[in-house]
């Protein structure tokens, strides 16, 4: 819905300046706002395809954003995100989605660049994910949060899995102080109830380099950070918001959780 064209140009045009009809007055509401942000941060995504810019109204840029999102829908991303993998080990990784439709979604990723196909010694291809579809974590996050405070009839929570695959794609892509050493957990609240559900990753960092991020919460890492879902999206999202309780070794977490905003949404198109 966000990246629909029209839709982005009725928000925009509302937005700026109210829309009286027969009798009614529209303006847009704090969803359409939200849906806005969607969009910009897609655009953005687009902006830096490596073949590239896509215009957002291309078919193109309409090409990409669908190979995203049912690439994500059908866990291809997740499990790309693990580690690069052959067209057999996904289909056995990946539970009701077939190999001819396997085979399509992976074929409709490598068109837009967001997939790799690399050849091992016995010229099976091996998938590996772009740090371009690694960075369309961003505008993912972006919906989810539209979602997550706006929940739509049948729509899917967030799951450990998407929590995985979230922390491997954006930690693959950020930069962090030569300075920093040591272990970290980076935990979910998946529902209401505190510590009731909680799921993530631990990260171990040596001289500034992502050297693992494993699933599970390692008790015996250097330093914590846990929050609900709603605070982490928050937290990676807007600069300002601190939602995140840290523990341990500080420096860690916050280092992270800095690196991840400024690399997700921080940093400006070159």
């Amino acid at each position: 819905m966000a990246t629909d064209p029209l839709n982005r140009k009725i928000l925009r045009t509302v937005l700026e300046r109210p829309l009286v009809m027969e009798g009614g007055h529209y303006e847009v509401s704090p969803e359409g706002r939200e849906a806005l942000f969607v969009a910009f941060v897609v655009e953005r995504w687009l902006q830096n395809c490596p073949r590239g810019p896509l215009p957002f109204d291309s078919k193109e840029a309409e090409r990409a954003v669908a190979a995203l999102v049912e690439g994500w829908s059908a866990t291809i991303v997740h499990m790309l995100a693990r580690e690069p993998m052959t067209l057999r080990e996904l289909d056995q990784a990946i539970d009701g989605l077939g190999r001819r439709a396997l085979r399509r979604q992976l074929a409709a990723m490598q068109s837009v660049g967001q997939v790799e196909a690399l050849s091992d010694a016995g010229g099976e291809p091996i998938y590996a994910a772009t740090d371009w579809l690694r960075s369309g974590i961003a505008p993912l996050i972006a919906a989810a949060r539209v979602e997550l405070r706006k929940p739509m009839e049948n729509m899917s929570p967030i799951d450990p899995l998407d929590v995985e695959a979230g922390f491997r794609l954006s930690l693959a892509l950020v930069e962090l102080p030569i300075e920093l050493s040591g272990s970290c957990w980076l935990g979910l609240n998946l529902e209401e109830v505190e510590h009731s559900r909680l799921t993530g990753v631990t990260v171990k960092v040596e001289e500034g380099y992502i050297v693992s991020c494993t699933p599970g919460l390692d008790k015996g890492a250097d330093a914590w950070a846990a929050a609900s879902v709603g605070d982490w999206l928050d937290t990676v999202i807007e600069p300002d918001a601190k939602r995140v309780r840290t523990g341990g070794d500080r420096w860690l977490p916050s280092a992270l959780l800095d690196a991840l905003h400024r690399t997700l949404f921080g940093v400006p198109i070159a």
